[in-house]
Protein backbone atom coordinates (compact mmCIF):
# COMPACT_ATOMS: atom_id res chain seq x y z
CA UNK A 1 0.00 0.00 0.00
CA UNK A 2 2.08 2.88 -1.29
CA UNK A 3 1.19 6.57 -1.21
CA UNK A 4 0.29 6.69 -4.90
CA UNK A 5 -2.13 3.74 -4.74
CA UNK A 6 -5.92 3.72 -4.58
CA UNK A 7 -5.82 1.56 -1.45
CA UNK A 8 -3.78 4.20 0.37
CA UNK A 9 -6.22 6.94 -0.63
CA UNK A 10 -9.07 4.91 0.93
CA UNK A 11 -6.98 4.18 4.02
CA UNK A 12 -6.04 7.83 4.44
CA UNK A 13 -9.59 9.15 4.03
CA UNK A 14 -10.80 6.77 6.75
CA UNK A 15 -7.86 7.68 9.04
CA UNK A 16 -8.37 11.42 8.49
CA UNK A 17 -12.10 11.25 9.16
CA UNK A 18 -11.60 9.12 12.26
CA UNK A 19 -8.90 11.48 13.57
CA UNK A 20 -11.09 14.53 12.89
CA UNK A 21 -14.10 12.97 14.65
CA UNK A 22 -12.02 11.95 17.67
CA UNK A 23 -10.47 15.43 17.82
CA UNK A 24 -13.92 17.03 17.79
CA UNK A 25 -15.43 14.63 20.31
CA UNK A 26 -12.68 14.71 22.92
CA UNK A 27 -9.53 16.57 23.85
CA UNK A 28 -7.92 13.36 25.06
CA UNK A 29 -4.74 13.24 22.99
CA UNK A 30 -4.10 9.63 23.99
CA UNK A 31 -7.19 8.43 22.09
CA UNK A 32 -6.06 10.20 18.92
CA UNK A 33 -2.55 8.78 19.33
CA UNK A 34 -3.85 5.23 19.80
CA UNK A 35 -5.91 5.66 16.65
CA UNK A 36 -2.93 6.95 14.64
CA UNK A 37 -0.70 4.21 16.06
CA UNK A 38 -3.18 1.52 15.03
CA UNK A 39 -3.42 3.10 11.57
CA UNK A 40 0.38 3.18 11.31
CA UNK A 41 0.73 -0.47 12.26
CA UNK A 42 -1.97 -1.48 9.80
CA UNK A 43 -0.25 0.58 7.08
CA UNK A 44 3.19 -0.89 7.77
CA UNK A 45 1.78 -4.39 8.19
CA UNK A 46 0.21 -4.16 4.72
CA UNK A 47 3.69 -4.77 3.28
CA UNK A 48 4.29 -7.81 5.50
CA UNK A 49 2.89 -8.50 8.94
CA UNK A 50 6.24 -10.05 9.90
CA UNK A 51 7.83 -6.60 9.53
CA UNK A 52 5.81 -5.45 12.55
CA UNK A 53 7.98 -7.62 14.81
CA UNK A 54 11.02 -5.52 13.90
CA UNK A 55 9.08 -2.30 14.39
CA UNK A 56 7.97 -3.48 17.83
CA UNK A 57 11.53 -4.53 18.67
CA UNK A 58 12.94 -1.11 17.83
CA UNK A 59 10.07 0.62 19.65
CA UNK A 60 10.57 -1.37 22.87
CA UNK A 61 14.30 -0.65 22.79
CA UNK A 62 13.71 3.05 22.19
CA UNK A 63 11.19 3.41 25.00
CA UNK A 64 13.15 1.32 27.52
CA UNK A 65 16.54 2.86 26.88
CA UNK A 66 15.01 6.34 26.79
CA UNK A 67 13.61 5.93 30.30
CA UNK A 68 16.85 4.36 31.55
CA UNK A 69 19.04 7.11 30.09
CA UNK A 70 16.91 9.75 31.81
CA UNK A 71 17.34 8.07 35.19
CA UNK A 72 21.05 7.25 35.25
CA UNK A 73 24.26 9.25 35.37
CA UNK A 74 27.96 8.85 34.62
CA UNK A 75 29.44 5.74 33.07
CA UNK A 76 26.15 3.87 33.24
CA UNK A 77 24.64 6.25 30.70
CA UNK A 78 27.55 5.65 28.31
CA UNK A 79 27.01 1.91 28.54
CA UNK A 80 23.28 2.34 28.02
CA UNK A 81 23.60 4.49 24.90
CA UNK A 82 26.24 2.16 23.45
CA UNK A 83 23.97 -0.84 24.05
CA UNK A 84 20.99 0.97 22.52
CA UNK A 85 22.93 1.92 19.38
CA UNK A 86 24.24 -1.63 18.90
CA UNK A 87 20.90 -3.36 19.55
CA UNK A 88 18.93 -0.92 17.39
CA UNK A 89 21.33 -1.28 14.47
CA UNK A 90 21.62 -5.08 14.70
CA UNK A 91 18.56 -5.83 12.51
CA UNK A 92 19.71 -3.25 9.96
CA UNK A 93 23.20 -4.73 9.86
CA UNK A 94 21.86 -8.26 9.50
CA UNK A 95 19.20 -7.66 6.87
CA UNK A 96 21.08 -5.12 4.80
CA UNK A 97 24.77 -5.95 5.09
CA UNK A 98 25.35 -9.55 6.22
CA UNK A 99 24.82 -10.98 2.73
CA UNK A 100 27.22 -8.44 1.20
CA UNK A 101 29.92 -9.12 3.78
CA UNK A 102 29.64 -12.90 3.47
CA UNK A 103 29.58 -12.80 -0.34
CA UNK A 104 32.85 -10.86 -0.36
CA UNK A 105 34.40 -13.21 2.21
CA UNK A 106 33.29 -16.16 0.07
CA UNK A 107 34.78 -14.49 -3.00
CA UNK A 108 38.09 -14.12 -1.21
CA UNK A 109 38.04 -17.69 0.17
CA UNK A 110 36.44 -19.37 -2.84
CA UNK A 111 33.55 -20.83 -0.78
CA UNK A 112 29.75 -20.47 -0.78
CA UNK A 113 28.84 -20.51 2.93
CA UNK A 114 25.89 -18.29 3.86
CA UNK A 115 24.91 -17.83 0.23
CA UNK A 116 21.20 -17.69 1.14
CA UNK A 117 21.66 -14.50 3.16
CA UNK A 118 21.95 -12.55 -0.07
CA UNK A 119 18.29 -13.39 -0.82
CA UNK A 120 16.86 -12.06 2.47
CA UNK A 121 14.19 -9.42 1.92
CA UNK A 122 15.11 -6.16 3.66
CA UNK A 123 12.05 -4.85 5.58
CA UNK A 124 10.89 -1.64 3.95
CA UNK A 125 11.62 1.48 5.99
CA UNK A 126 14.05 -0.24 8.37
CA UNK A 127 16.88 2.18 7.56
CA UNK A 128 14.61 5.15 8.19
CA UNK A 129 12.79 4.31 11.42
CA UNK A 130 15.98 2.88 12.97
CA UNK A 131 17.78 6.22 12.54
CA UNK A 132 14.68 8.10 13.70
CA UNK A 133 14.57 5.99 16.86
CA UNK A 134 18.28 6.52 17.54
CA UNK A 135 17.95 10.29 17.22
CA UNK A 136 15.52 10.21 20.17
CA UNK A 137 17.72 8.19 22.56
CA UNK A 138 20.90 10.03 21.56
CA UNK A 139 19.18 13.37 22.24
CA UNK A 140 18.19 12.08 25.69
CA UNK A 141 21.78 11.04 26.29
CA UNK A 142 22.94 14.52 25.30
CA UNK A 143 20.34 16.06 27.65
CA UNK A 144 18.64 17.87 24.77
CA UNK A 145 15.28 16.33 25.67
CA UNK A 146 13.75 14.28 28.46
CA UNK A 147 12.37 10.79 27.97
CA UNK A 148 8.69 10.52 27.15
CA UNK A 149 6.91 8.40 29.75
CA UNK A 150 4.03 7.43 27.46
CA UNK A 151 4.82 4.22 25.53
CA UNK A 152 2.03 5.09 23.06
CA UNK A 153 3.69 8.43 22.21
CA UNK A 154 7.08 6.79 21.68
CA UNK A 155 5.54 4.02 19.58
CA UNK A 156 3.75 6.62 17.45
CA UNK A 157 6.99 8.56 17.03
CA UNK A 158 8.87 5.48 15.79
CA UNK A 159 5.94 4.15 13.74
CA UNK A 160 4.45 7.42 12.43
CA UNK A 161 3.03 6.18 9.14
CA UNK A 162 3.72 9.27 6.95
CA UNK A 163 7.47 8.94 7.62
CA UNK A 164 7.99 5.24 8.35
CA UNK A 165 8.76 4.04 4.81
CA UNK A 166 11.21 6.63 3.45
CA UNK A 167 11.31 9.54 5.87
CA UNK A 168 11.82 12.39 6.31
CA UNK A 169 13.84 11.16 9.29
CA UNK A 170 12.30 13.19 12.10
CA UNK A 171 13.77 14.18 15.46
CA UNK A 172 12.03 13.51 18.74
CA UNK A 173 12.42 17.13 19.80
CA UNK A 174 10.26 18.21 16.86
CA UNK A 175 7.67 15.46 16.47
CA UNK A 176 7.09 14.30 20.07
CA UNK A 177 5.81 17.69 21.35
CA UNK A 178 3.31 17.65 18.47
CA UNK A 179 2.27 14.10 19.36
CA UNK A 180 1.65 15.18 22.96
CA UNK A 181 -0.34 18.28 21.94
CA UNK A 182 -4.05 18.48 21.09
CA UNK A 183 -4.33 19.93 17.60
CA UNK A 184 -7.53 20.71 15.76
CA UNK A 185 -7.72 19.69 12.12
CA UNK A 186 -8.98 22.55 9.92
CA UNK A 187 -10.33 22.44 6.38
CA UNK A 188 -7.61 24.83 5.16
CA UNK A 189 -4.93 22.67 6.74
CA UNK A 190 -6.30 19.55 5.06
CA UNK A 191 -6.56 21.25 1.67
CA UNK A 192 -3.01 22.63 1.88
CA UNK A 193 -1.74 19.20 2.88
CA UNK A 194 -3.61 17.52 0.04
CA UNK A 195 -2.31 20.06 -2.49
CA UNK A 196 1.24 19.24 -1.45
CA UNK A 197 0.37 15.53 -1.60
CA UNK A 198 -1.02 15.86 -5.15
CA UNK A 199 2.07 17.84 -6.21
CA UNK A 200 4.15 14.92 -4.93
CA UNK A 201 2.01 12.47 -6.92
CA UNK A 202 2.48 14.63 -10.04
CA UNK A 203 6.27 14.61 -9.59
CA UNK A 204 6.25 10.86 -9.08
CA UNK A 205 3.67 9.57 -11.57
CA UNK A 206 3.86 12.18 -14.33
CA UNK A 207 7.57 13.04 -14.30
CA UNK A 208 9.68 10.42 -12.49
CA UNK A 209 7.91 7.29 -13.70
CA UNK A 210 7.77 8.52 -17.31
CA UNK A 211 11.47 9.42 -17.21
CA UNK A 212 12.14 6.00 -15.72
CA UNK A 213 10.76 4.29 -18.81
CA UNK A 214 13.38 5.95 -21.03
CA UNK A 215 16.20 5.62 -18.49
CA UNK A 216 15.50 1.91 -17.94
CA UNK A 217 15.44 1.32 -21.70
CA UNK A 218 18.79 3.06 -22.27
CA UNK A 219 20.60 1.56 -19.27
CA UNK A 220 19.15 -1.86 -20.03
CA UNK A 221 20.74 -1.74 -23.49
CA UNK A 222 23.73 0.46 -22.62
CA UNK A 223 26.22 -1.63 -24.58
CA UNK A 224 24.35 -0.69 -27.79
CA UNK A 225 24.03 3.05 -27.05
CA UNK A 226 26.36 5.89 -27.98
CA UNK A 227 27.71 8.55 -25.63
CA UNK A 228 25.07 11.17 -26.45
CA UNK A 229 22.17 8.82 -25.66
CA UNK A 230 23.84 7.67 -22.44
CA UNK A 231 24.48 11.30 -21.43
CA UNK A 232 20.81 12.15 -21.97
CA UNK A 233 19.73 9.09 -19.95
CA UNK A 234 22.14 10.00 -17.13
CA UNK A 235 20.79 13.55 -17.03
CA UNK A 236 17.20 12.35 -17.04
CA UNK A 237 17.98 9.91 -14.22
CA UNK A 238 19.07 12.91 -12.13
CA UNK A 239 15.57 14.33 -12.55
CA UNK A 240 13.94 10.92 -12.12
CA UNK A 241 15.47 10.21 -8.73
CA UNK A 242 14.84 13.78 -7.58
CA UNK A 243 11.16 13.77 -8.61
CA UNK A 244 10.69 10.24 -7.27
CA UNK A 245 12.13 10.88 -3.83
CA UNK A 246 11.13 14.51 -3.37
CA UNK A 247 7.69 13.53 -4.65
CA UNK A 248 7.46 10.89 -1.93
CA UNK A 249 8.64 13.41 0.67
CA UNK A 250 6.01 15.93 -0.46
CA UNK A 251 3.36 13.25 -0.11
CA UNK A 252 4.58 12.37 3.38
CA UNK A 253 4.68 16.02 4.48
CA UNK A 254 1.25 16.63 2.94
CA UNK A 255 -0.32 13.64 4.69
CA UNK A 256 1.20 14.66 8.02
CA UNK A 257 0.04 18.27 7.54
CA UNK A 258 -3.53 17.17 6.83
CA UNK A 259 -3.45 15.22 10.11
CA UNK A 260 -2.20 18.28 12.01
CA UNK A 261 1.55 17.62 12.10
CA UNK A 262 4.43 19.67 10.69
CA UNK A 263 7.44 17.57 9.71
CA UNK A 264 10.73 18.72 8.28
CA UNK A 265 11.29 19.58 4.63
CA UNK A 266 13.48 17.00 2.92
CA UNK A 267 14.41 18.78 -0.34
CA UNK A 268 15.16 22.45 -0.96
CA UNK A 269 15.59 22.68 -4.73
CA UNK A 270 19.00 20.91 -4.85
CA UNK A 271 19.56 21.32 -8.59
CA UNK A 272 19.59 25.10 -8.19
CA UNK A 273 22.61 24.79 -5.90
CA UNK A 274 25.79 26.64 -6.88
CA UNK A 275 28.24 24.43 -4.99
CA UNK A 276 28.33 20.79 -3.94
CA UNK A 277 28.29 22.01 -0.35
CA UNK A 278 25.03 23.82 -1.02
CA UNK A 279 23.71 20.76 -2.89
CA UNK A 280 24.12 18.66 0.24
CA UNK A 281 22.33 21.28 2.31
CA UNK A 282 19.38 20.84 -0.04
CA UNK A 283 19.36 17.12 -0.95
CA UNK A 284 17.79 14.56 1.43
CA UNK A 285 18.08 17.10 4.22
CA UNK A 286 16.84 14.80 6.98
CA UNK A 287 19.55 12.20 6.31
CA UNK A 288 22.34 14.71 5.70
CA UNK A 289 21.49 16.58 8.88
CA UNK A 290 21.29 13.27 10.79
CA UNK A 291 24.82 12.28 9.79
CA UNK A 292 26.02 15.83 10.44
CA UNK A 293 24.54 15.93 13.94
CA UNK A 294 25.23 12.37 15.06
CA UNK A 295 28.46 11.52 13.18
CA UNK A 296 30.24 14.65 11.92
CA UNK A 297 29.96 16.70 15.12
CA UNK A 298 30.96 13.82 17.47
CA UNK A 299 34.06 13.29 15.29
CA UNK A 300 34.99 16.92 15.90
CA UNK A 301 33.36 18.58 12.90
CA UNK A 302 35.39 21.54 11.70
CA UNK A 303 36.70 22.28 15.20
CA UNK A 304 39.77 20.11 14.82
CA UNK A 305 43.43 20.98 14.81
CA UNK A 306 44.31 20.00 11.25
CA UNK A 307 42.67 20.25 7.84
CA UNK A 308 43.52 16.58 7.31
CA UNK A 309 41.36 15.55 10.25
CA UNK A 310 38.53 17.78 9.02
CA UNK A 311 38.79 16.13 5.59
CA UNK A 312 38.52 12.76 7.32
CA UNK A 313 35.38 13.87 9.19
CA UNK A 314 33.74 15.12 6.01
CA UNK A 315 34.71 11.97 4.13
CA UNK A 316 33.21 9.73 6.83
CA UNK A 317 29.84 11.44 6.41
CA UNK A 318 29.83 10.81 2.67
CA UNK A 319 31.10 7.24 2.98
CA UNK A 320 28.44 6.38 5.57
CA UNK A 321 25.82 8.04 3.42
CA UNK A 322 26.88 5.86 0.51
CA UNK A 323 26.91 2.65 2.55
CA UNK A 324 23.56 3.57 4.14
CA UNK A 325 21.96 3.46 0.70
CA UNK A 326 22.97 -0.14 0.18
CA UNK A 327 25.47 -2.91 0.64
CA UNK A 328 27.21 -2.67 -2.72
CA UNK A 329 30.49 -1.28 -4.00
CA UNK A 330 28.77 1.18 -6.31
CA UNK A 331 27.16 2.98 -3.35
CA UNK A 332 30.52 3.18 -1.60
CA UNK A 333 32.08 4.63 -4.76
CA UNK A 334 29.19 7.11 -5.02
CA UNK A 335 30.04 8.32 -1.51
CA UNK A 336 33.74 8.54 -2.37
CA UNK A 337 33.00 10.59 -5.49
CA UNK A 338 30.92 13.10 -3.51
CA UNK A 339 33.59 13.34 -0.81
CA UNK A 340 36.23 14.00 -3.48
CA UNK A 341 34.06 16.62 -5.20
CA UNK A 342 33.30 18.37 -1.91
CA UNK A 343 36.94 18.48 -0.82
CA UNK A 344 38.15 19.55 -4.29
CA UNK A 345 35.61 22.34 -4.30
CA UNK A 346 36.82 23.51 -0.89
CA UNK A 347 40.47 23.30 -1.92
CA UNK A 348 39.91 25.37 -5.07
CA UNK A 349 38.04 28.05 -3.14
CA UNK A 350 34.72 27.63 -4.95
CA UNK A 351 32.90 27.55 -1.60
CA UNK A 352 34.05 31.05 -0.64
CA UNK A 353 31.11 33.34 0.32
CA UNK A 354 32.33 36.16 -1.92
CA UNK A 355 31.74 33.93 -4.98
CA UNK A 356 28.13 33.25 -4.01
CA UNK A 357 26.59 35.57 -6.60
CA UNK A 358 29.14 35.15 -9.40
CA UNK A 359 28.58 32.99 -12.48
CA UNK A 360 25.43 31.56 -10.90
CA UNK A 361 24.07 29.88 -14.04
CA UNK A 362 27.40 28.30 -14.97
CA UNK A 363 27.98 27.05 -11.44
CA UNK A 364 24.50 25.52 -11.27
CA UNK A 365 25.14 23.68 -14.52
CA UNK A 366 28.50 22.47 -13.19
CA UNK A 367 26.95 21.18 -9.96
CA UNK A 368 24.23 19.38 -11.93
CA UNK A 369 26.85 17.76 -14.18
CA UNK A 370 28.92 16.58 -11.20
CA UNK A 371 25.85 15.20 -9.43
CA UNK A 372 24.78 13.47 -12.66
CA UNK A 373 28.21 11.84 -13.01
CA UNK A 374 27.92 10.46 -9.48
CA UNK A 375 24.34 9.25 -10.10
CA UNK A 376 25.62 6.93 -12.84
CA UNK A 377 27.44 4.86 -10.22
CA UNK A 378 24.43 5.10 -7.92
CA UNK A 379 22.11 3.74 -10.64
CA UNK A 380 24.35 1.05 -12.17
CA UNK A 381 25.43 -1.64 -9.72
CA UNK A 382 27.82 -3.37 -12.14
CA UNK A 383 31.02 -1.34 -11.85
CA UNK A 384 32.41 -2.37 -15.23
CA UNK A 385 29.15 -1.35 -16.90
CA UNK A 386 29.14 2.00 -15.05
CA UNK A 387 32.69 2.79 -16.17
CA UNK A 388 31.76 1.79 -19.73
CA UNK A 389 28.88 4.28 -19.66
CA UNK A 390 31.11 7.07 -18.34
CA UNK A 391 33.76 6.24 -20.95
CA UNK A 392 31.30 6.47 -23.83
CA UNK A 393 29.84 9.74 -22.54
CA UNK A 394 33.33 11.27 -22.37
CA UNK A 395 34.59 9.93 -25.70
CA UNK A 396 31.44 10.12 -27.80
CA UNK A 397 29.30 13.02 -26.51
CA UNK A 398 28.10 14.18 -29.94
CA UNK A 399 26.06 11.63 -31.84
CA UNK A 400 22.54 10.80 -32.94
CA UNK A 401 20.28 10.35 -29.92
CA UNK A 402 18.10 7.26 -29.63
CA UNK A 403 14.56 8.28 -28.68
CA UNK A 404 13.48 5.10 -26.99
CA UNK A 405 10.67 2.68 -27.76
CA UNK A 406 8.33 5.57 -28.60
CA UNK A 407 9.75 8.85 -29.87
CA UNK A 408 6.39 10.56 -29.28
CA UNK A 409 6.28 9.27 -25.70
CA UNK A 410 9.83 10.49 -25.03
CA UNK A 411 9.11 13.95 -26.46
CA UNK A 412 5.93 14.16 -24.37
CA UNK A 413 7.92 13.20 -21.28
CA UNK A 414 10.51 15.89 -22.00
CA UNK A 415 7.72 18.45 -22.38
CA UNK A 416 6.26 17.45 -19.00
CA UNK A 417 9.75 17.65 -17.49
CA UNK A 418 9.96 21.20 -18.83
CA UNK A 419 6.65 22.05 -17.13
CA UNK A 420 7.96 20.63 -13.86
CA UNK A 421 11.27 22.53 -14.08
CA UNK A 422 9.37 25.74 -14.75
CA UNK A 423 7.10 25.18 -11.74
CA UNK A 424 10.06 24.25 -9.56
CA UNK A 425 11.85 27.45 -10.59
CA UNK A 426 8.78 29.54 -9.72
CA UNK A 427 8.56 27.80 -6.34
CA UNK A 428 12.27 28.39 -5.77
CA UNK A 429 11.90 32.07 -6.63
CA UNK A 430 8.76 32.25 -4.42
CA UNK A 431 6.67 33.36 -7.38
CA UNK A 432 4.39 30.38 -6.77
CA UNK A 433 3.09 28.95 -3.50
CA UNK A 434 2.03 25.35 -3.20
CA UNK A 435 0.60 23.76 -0.03
CA UNK A 436 2.20 26.41 2.21
CA UNK A 437 1.07 25.78 5.80
CA UNK A 438 1.41 29.48 6.67
CA UNK A 439 -1.04 30.60 3.98
CA UNK A 440 -4.79 30.21 3.63
CA UNK A 441 -6.22 27.92 0.96
CA UNK A 442 -7.51 30.24 -1.78
CA UNK A 443 -9.31 30.01 -5.12
CA UNK A 444 -5.89 30.16 -6.80
CA UNK A 445 -4.80 27.18 -4.70
CA UNK A 446 -7.92 25.29 -5.75
CA UNK A 447 -7.26 25.99 -9.44
CA UNK A 448 -3.68 24.75 -9.03
CA UNK A 449 -4.93 21.59 -7.31
CA UNK A 450 -7.42 20.93 -10.11
CA UNK A 451 -4.70 21.50 -12.72
CA UNK A 452 -2.40 19.00 -11.03
CA UNK A 453 -5.17 16.41 -10.80
CA UNK A 454 -5.94 16.91 -14.48
CA UNK A 455 -2.26 16.47 -15.37
CA UNK A 456 -2.09 13.27 -13.32
CA UNK A 457 -5.23 11.85 -14.94
CA UNK A 458 -3.94 12.59 -18.45
CA UNK A 459 -0.22 11.84 -18.28
CA UNK A 460 0.57 9.59 -15.32
CA UNK A 461 1.94 6.08 -15.80
CA UNK A 462 1.24 3.17 -13.51
CA UNK A 463 3.94 2.45 -10.95
CA UNK A 464 3.61 1.90 -7.21
CA UNK A 465 7.31 1.47 -6.46
CA UNK A 466 9.63 4.21 -5.22
CA UNK A 467 13.38 4.33 -5.80
CA UNK A 468 14.17 4.83 -2.12
CA UNK A 469 12.07 1.90 -0.90
CA UNK A 470 15.07 -0.33 -1.61
CA UNK A 471 17.13 1.60 0.92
Amino acid sequence: MTFNSFSFCCFFVVTLLATWIVGRATKAVSIRNILLLAAGYYFYGSFSWSFLLLLLYVTVLTYGFGIALDRHEGETRKLLIAADIVLTLLPLLFYKYSGFVLSNINLALGSNHGEGLGRIVVPVGLSFFSLQALSYTIDIYRRKIHATTSPIDVALFVGFFPTILSGPIERGRNLLPQIAEHRKITVGQVMNGMTLFVWGVFKKAVVADRLGQYVDWVYGTAEYRNGATLAIAASLYSFQIYCDFSGYSDMAIGVARALGFDIMQNFRFPYFARTMKEFWHKWHVSLTSWFTEYVYFPLGGSRVKTRLRWAFNISMVFLLSGIWHGAAWNFLLWGIIHAALYLAEYKTGLQRPELENRWKAARRILVFMMATLAWIFFRVEDMDRAWMIVGRIVTNPIATIAWGISAFGTVTTLGLLGVFVGCDWLLYRKKLSLGDASQAFTLKSLMLLVGLLLGISLFSVSSESFVYFQF
